[in-house]
């Protein structure tokens, strides 16, 4: 009843009141640019690279897959 009575004063309809509060906690994604994801995986590569040292990564993901 009160969401009815908040619709009415606020001109909405409830549906688009509860949608609002739902939404409200959500953060809404953005869109990242190419140079952003670059500059993230390369940061990933870089501590891989760091906790394995002496071992190529990209090598052995190969073998595993061709060892299927």
């Amino acid at each position: 009843m009160e969401l009815k009575m908040e619709a009415a004063r606020e001109r909405k309809s409830v549906a688009e009141l509860v949608r609002e509060r739902v939404s409200h906690g959500r953060k809404k994604k953005k869109k990242k640019s190419v140079d952003e994801m670059m500059k993230e995986m390369d940061k990933i590569a870089k501590d891989m690279k760091g906790q394995n040292p002496g071992l190529n990564l990209s090598k052995a993901l190969i073998e595993m897959r061709y060892e299927q």
